[in-house]
């Protein structure tokens, strides 16, 4: 776990960075702000994770929050949009979480939906429905397949196999860390897990003993992502740019 740990490390000297390249912005008229921000951090999640990733390139990813009090709906989106934007190929969201399906409801429906009812549940190439150019969704019920089905090993290894054949990254949204043991099934089945924190709240020790959770479920933690980040520049100051 030595690599998750130098990934909260960098987290730390980031700040510093990120003043620093305001402060440059500042002075060229160069866009910053929070969202500035925000795209920049999702981008270096892309690139350290997905392409070219390190130390390898991570196909299918499992995002999930520490808490269920942290919204990782817009971390997963962000994702997928710029590998969709950046020409990685198909790329798919997916909706993992049962309970609260919060990315099903989030980024709803289109014109290119596909079908969807009880008598496709599982059937993740029927299902699946267009965001954009090379941007799908793939439901929840889709996915994990009827209840009895969701936690079977077997059956999630074939949906797996199924979004390796059918896309090129998939980033799948799973339910809080502490609320479904099955994230660590599917972190498994999967090449790894980014894992949500939220800045200056996630408990030291907390964070410490679900890392060590993670260690004992063999579960690849890829990186670690801060929500509800402070940025270095007060809020005034964007309101002036």
């Amino acid at each position: 776990m030595s690599a998750s740990l130098s990934i909260s490390r960098r987290n730390a000297s980031a700040a510093t960075e990120e003043a620093e390249a305001a402060r440059l912005g500042l002075m060229s008229g160069a866009p910053v702000g929070p969202d500035h921000f925000v795209r920049e951090q999702i981008r270096g999640l892309v690139r350290r994770v997905f392409i070219p990733g390190w130390p390898h390139p991570s196909r299918q990813v499992v995002f999930s929050a520490a808490s269920p009090e942290i919204d990782m709906t817009s971390v997963c989106f962000g994702t997928a949009e710029t590998l969709a934007s950046e020409g990685a190929g198909r790329v798919c969201l997916v909706e993992a979480d049962l309970r609260s399906r919060a990315l099903e409801q989030n980024y709803g429906r289109t014109s290119n939906d596909g079908n969807s009812g009880p008598e496709t549940a599982g059937a993740v190439r029927e299902t699946s429905h267009q965001i954009s150019h090379n941007l799908w969704m793939v439901s929840a019920d889709a996915f994990l397949g009827k209840p009895e089905k969701a936690g079977s090993t077997i059956w999630l290894r074939g949906q797996f196999e199924d979004l390796r054949n059918r896309f090129d990254y998939a980033v799948i949204h799973c339910a809080p860390a502490t609320e479904w043991g099955g994230m660590a099934l599917l972190a498994n089945l999967a090449d790894g897990l980014v894992l949500g924190l939220e800045a200056h709240r996630t408990r030291r020790l907390s964070a410490k003993s679900l890392r060590d959770q993670l260690v004992a479920a063999n579960v690849r933690l890829l990186g670690i992502v801060l929500t509800e980040r402070r940025f270095p520049i007060p809020e005034r100051l964007y309101r002036r740019l």
